[in-house]
């Protein structure tokens, strides 16, 4: 059976997944954990299939080149906007997060989680701050465009029509039009669309 490897985005662990693999029960899983609250885990496995939200897949492409499959839940492969990447998000909005995180991580973190749809974020004093903040710069610099153009492993990649952070035109000059469309969700589509999301990955899985 297919071993699936779960990667969270920024401000997230891997408890993130607990909905979408309550619906998968029967698969190996492992869950890259990238530090942000809990110890750093990555999982490096060219035999598994990548399970990757936002942030996620940036790392999975930079760390994991080549693997069985790749999916991609509100990802993106450039976040920031540059004169030859016009659809990505304002460079000037990740600064304003990089430059207020180290005077205010819990307000930076908070309005973050709202704008992508959690409507009661709770901020956690486990949270590690200077993870963090190498995690937004990080996304101000990533590009794993040319990475996701050699990848040469199955791939899908699923989106919200609402997402308040990743703009349907970031997605779809990312990924082409070959995308699995979601009309709710926000950012925040495994959380929100828990059993939808785990029935596109069964669905995904069946292609192998």
């Amino acid at each position: 059976m297919t071993k699936l490897v779960f990667v969270h985005g920024w401000g997230f662990d891997p408890s993130f997944w607990e909905g979408v693999t309550m619906f998968l029960p029967t698969f190996d899983k492992e869950f890259v954990d990238l530090g942000f609250k809990g110890e750093e885990n990555p999982v490096i496995d060219p035999n598994a299939v990548y399970v990757t939200h936002s942030m996620g897949l940036p790392w999975a492409l930079e760390h994991v080149p080549s693997c069985k499959g790749l999916i991609a839940i509100n990802g993106f492969t450039k976040f920031c906007a540059d004169e030859n990447w016009p659809d990505g998000v304002a460079p000037r909005m990740l600064q304003r997060m990089i430059s207020q995180f180290d005077k205010m991580p819990e307000k930076v973190w908070t309005d973050f989680m709202k704008n992508c749809g959690d409507l009661f974020p709770v901020y956690s004093d486990a949270f590690h701050t200077q993870e963090l903040s190498e995690g937004l710069k990080y996304l101000s610099q990533c590009d794993v465009r040319q990475a996701f153009e050699s990848f040469d492993g199955k791939f899908m990649a699923i989106a919200s029509e609402t997402d308040r952070i990743i703009p349907e035109k970031l997605t779809s000059t990312s990924f082409g039009e070959e995308v699995i469309w979601y009309k709710e969700g926000n950012h925040l589509l495994p959380l929100f669309e828990s059993q939808a999301i785990a029935e596109d990955i069964l669905a995904f899985l069946r292609l192998f």
